[in-house]
């Protein structure tokens, strides 16, 4: 019962001011945490298409494989941004 979710979805960009690849996966990182307390269904996170993009997407893919997140995948025709659904 404690992990039930209302639906929302946050949305953050982490790429797009001037971040390093580094800082971007912190921003991340944070916003898991941010999701986890607030109960939320999703992330929708802004990436780019550079190497920040390539980095959180090496970031979900171990996160799917641990089980810390259901899955994530590129959000519609917007190769920029990603969803990422939480358990």
């Amino acid at each position: 019962m404690a992990r039930q979710t209302d639906g929302y979805v946050l949305t953050e960009d982490i790429a797009h001011q001037q971040e390093r690849v580094h800082e971007a996966l912190i921003k991340l990182e944070r916003l898991l945490i941010e999701a986890e307390v607030g109960r939320a269904a999703g992330l929708r996170v802004i990436v780019g298409s550079g190497l920040i993009r390539e980095a959180v997407f090496a970031e979900l893919r171990a996160r799917q494989f641990s089980g810390d997140i259901l899955s994530y995948s590129q959000d519609g025709q917007n190769s920029g941004a990603v969803f990422v659904k939480l358990r």
